[in-house]
């Protein structure tokens, strides 16, 4: 047995490195002790430093591994007696014992990380390779991967031409260059590679000032590898990896990503390839623009997308007036330059967020997301011209385009308010082309033009002078109210009227209860006739579509410039219990007119003829609604709706709103 002597104990011991006893060591492999210090003088001065004297030090023993010093054994005075040759030569068999030991475990330690490390690259790999979509797998490969890497940025890019195509990118919700984007290749890391097919580790950015695209983003990253993909030979794009710290990779995280370069650069490839088919099965080839069904799934898209998140979009399909006669004239090769030049023209009228389609023979269509049927007669009349002016040009001598001019009619729809499903929009748009044509062409007609008798109505009731606003939410209204083929909203605008009256509100919010009333269900021109008249019980699905429509409906007045409406919309179905939609309002918390809508929604209901329930009669209804104070309704509000018809059957036997009698 061995202690440790004086006031430190053995695991207070530093030995500095490089410094003589390791160098020693080191050399000699052998073991050194107090007792034999003679001619080393360096080794002497540290061996009786104070620090050395504390901790009791007699003998130090190297531990030798494949001619490497990998630990030093101390130990301190014998408890009895001196260190004999035998002790020590037993010492440093078992010295050499432990020191095979320990590198057997650190080889097991460095093989089962290598292993690891192999399996986590191998499955990185495998999330890429096995989807054609490679953004959608990017995701969760990055996750995989930060187990072994420090990542805040990464991206996959292909070459094409002089830029590249960022396929896909992280993180998806925050990304440097979005998927899809081009950019040129000129300052990017790419940019270098593609000339050494090597990997380029950049510690600092800011460092490097071959990286000026890079640059711009020094607040997001300072550490950048670039790793070529390459596939047979050629650098077809690379693998960005990046963190925002600098100098924060090694050598082994460059191998480690090497591989998963070269694992995943064939299969990148591959998904490019099927992008690219899938991309010219979306291209019209004759005019460069989106086909016909690309404009089908954009158009199913952008009704989804209003749907859940609000707002508007105009379509625009466009004829050719005189094609036929140009063809007949000119030839067909005349007409399809003619066509390409029209599908380039179109191109240049609208916005980079628009998407313009070839579709049909002679037919174009444009989506204009975000834009009412006003703008969207300016891009229209901008198109118009440009392709009248192309037909009064000589482009080229043998042909004289002015002597068979080609003139396009136009026609334009705005959803919501022109229709609400695919066909719908679609339809009102063709009626309005067809419009124009018999009109004699070469014009611009809307869909909405028949909506105008409802303006004066809606901005005695709304407030507004918004043209766009006011077509829109009556249009709405229209369609909605001869869906239900009862007048629902009418009755539920007079009986909230009614109450309104008889609560003593000032002109003002009377005329915003009204039009509350009137628009309270306009979120449900989303939802099916099928689900609207069901007679059996919802199925879970259905019941949220049916919960929605209050939201739906205040997104709609929003959009439609009826802020003061939106919160009696949105919630005239919340219960003064709290247990109703969409947002469990409670008692007083519920705005006013949505509690007063809550009675008159409920009285119009039970009193009007329904597919799925019976019409109840005036003493029943009345009932129904005192049962449901304080349960369902305000109490206070539920007491004088109740009195309110009371007293007016007191005075002529009938009630006067809307035929609702006291005999159903």
């Amino acid at each position: 047995q061995f202690a440790p002597s004086g006031n430190n104990s053995l695991a207070d011991l530093v030995i500095e490195e490089p410094g003589p006893i390791l160098q020693y060591l080191k050399q000699e492999r052998k073991y050194l002790s107090r007792g034999n210090l003679q001619g080393l003088s360096d080794v002497s001065v540290i061996w009786e430093t104070a620090p050395m004297r504390q901790t009791g030090v007699e003998v130090m023993f190297p531990l030798i591994s494949r001619d490497k010093l990998i630990a030093v054994l101390a130990l301190g005075k014998k408890q009895s007696g001196r260190y004999t040759a035998e002790d020590l030569d037993l010492i440093g068999e078992l010295v050499n014992r432990v020191a095979v030991s320990m590198e057997k475990e650190s080889l097991r330690e460095q093989l089962h990380e290598h292993e690891r490390e192999v399996t986590t690259i191998n499955r990185a790999a495998s999330m890429i390779s096995s989807s054609l979509d490679v953004q959608s797998a990017f995701g969760s490969a990055i996750t995989e991967l930060s187990s072994l890497v420090e990542i805040d940025w990464a991206a996959i890019t292909l070459i094409q031409d002089d830029n590249q195509h960022f396929m896909a990118s992280w993180p998806e919700s925050d990304p440097i260059w979005q998927p899809g984007e081009r950019v040129p290749l000129t300052g990017m890391m790419t940019d270098i590679v593609l000339d050494n097919k090597e990997a380029l580790y950049v510690p600092d950015i800011c460092s490097d000032n071959r990286l000026t695209n890079f640059q711009r983003f020094t607040d997001r990253l300072s550490s950048v590898i670039c790793l070529p993909l390459i596939v047979r030979g050629t650098v077809t794009g690379s693998l960005y990896v990046a963190s925002r710290k600098t100098n924060v990779y090694k050598s082994k995280h460059v191998s480690l990503l090497e591989q998963l370069a070269s694992q995943i650069a064939m299969p990148v490839g591959n998904a490019w390839l099927y992008m690219q088919t899938q991309e010219m099965a979306r291209i019209d080839q004759l005019t460069g623009l989106l086909n016909r069904r690309s404009f089908d799934e954009m158009l199913s898209n952008e009704i989804r997308r209003c749907t859940r998140y609000g707002g508007i979009f105009s379509i625009i399909i466009l004829d050719l007036d005189s094609l036929k006669a140009y063809n007949d004239t000119y030839g067909h090769l005349a007409g399809d330059k003619l066509i390409n030049q029209i599908g380039v023209s179109i191109k240049s009228s609208i916005r980079v967020v628009d998407y313009a389609f070839r579709y049909g023979g002679d037919e174009f269509a444009i989506l204009l997301p975000q834009t009412p049927s006003n703008a969207g007669v300016q891009v229209g009349e901008r198109i118009r011209k440009k392709v009248l002016k192309l037909s009064n040009t000589q482009s080229e001598a043998e042909f004289e385009f002015d002597a068979v001019p080609v003139t396009a009619s136009l026609g334009l729809a705005m959803w919501p308010s022109d229709g609400v499903s695919q066909n719908e929009i679609i339809s009102a748009a063709d009626e309005a082309l067809y419009q124009a044509k018999r009109k004699g062409g070469n014009m611009v007609l809307m869909a909405s033009g028949t909506l105008t008798h409802f303006r004066n109505v809606v901005a005695g009731l709304a407030g507004t002078k918004d043209e766009k606003a006011l077509g829109t939410i009556y249009a709405l209204w229209a369609k909605l109210d001869a869906r239900a083929h009862n007048s629902h909203s009418e009755k539920v605008s007079e009986y909230a009227s009614a109450l309104g009256h008889a609560l003593k509100l000032d002109q003002k919010d009377l005329l915003r209860l009204e039009t509350c009333a009137l628009l309270h269900d306009i979120g449900k021109i989303v939802i099916s006739d099928e689900i609207l008249n069901k007679r059996g019980e919802l199925t879970a699905q259905e019941w949220e579509l049916i919960k929605a429509h209050p939201q739906l409906g205040a997104n709609i007045a929003s959009l439609c410039q009826l802020d003061t409406c939106v919160a009696g919309i949105r919630h005239h179905h919340e219960r003064y219990d709290g247990t109703g939609y969409p947002d469990g309002l409670k008692g007083e918390e519920i705005p006013l007119e949505a509690r007063i809508l809550a009675i008159a929604d409920a009285f119009a209901a039970m009193t009007s003829e329904r597919s799925y329930s019976n019409i109840l009669s005036l003493e029943k209804a009345l009932e129904e609604i005192t049962n449901g104070s304080g349960k369902q309704f305000d109490p206070k509000l539920s007491g004088v709706f109740v009195l309110l018809f009371n007293k007016l059957e007191s005075e002529d036997g009938v009630i006067r709103l809307l035929g609702v009698t006291k005999n159903a």
